[in-house]
C-alpha cells in the first residue's frame, strides 16, 4: 500500500525494494544458520532459525504477489 501516491511506478518500486530487501535478509539468515561468520546461530536455536527463514520467504512471496496483482488490474 502506497501512502503518498497512487502512482503505478511508485507501487512497483515499493514492491521491488521489498523483494530485494527480504531477499537480502534471506541470504543473511541462511548464512547465520550455516555459521562461519561473526554472526551465527547455535544448534539449539533451530526453531528461531526456521522462523527467520519462514518469515523472509513469506515476505518475498507477498511482495511478488502484490507486484503481479498490480499488473493484473491494469489490463
Amino acid at each position: 500500500m502506497v501512502i503518498f501516491s497512487d502512482s503505478l511506478l511508485i507501487h512497483n518500486l515499493y514492491c521491488f525494494v521489498g523483494v530485494v530487501l527480504f531477499g537480502i535478509y534471506l541470504i543473511i539468515d541462511t548464512q547465520m544458520i550455516l555459521g562461519g561468520k561473526s554472526i551465527h546461530l547455535n544448534v539449539d536455536e533451530y526453531i528461531a532459525a526456521a522462523m527467520f527463514l519462514y518469515i523472509d520467504e513469506v515476505q518475498v512471496v507477498i511482495y511478488i504477489i502484490k507486484l503481479l496483482r498490480c499488473h493484473k488490474n491494469d489490463n
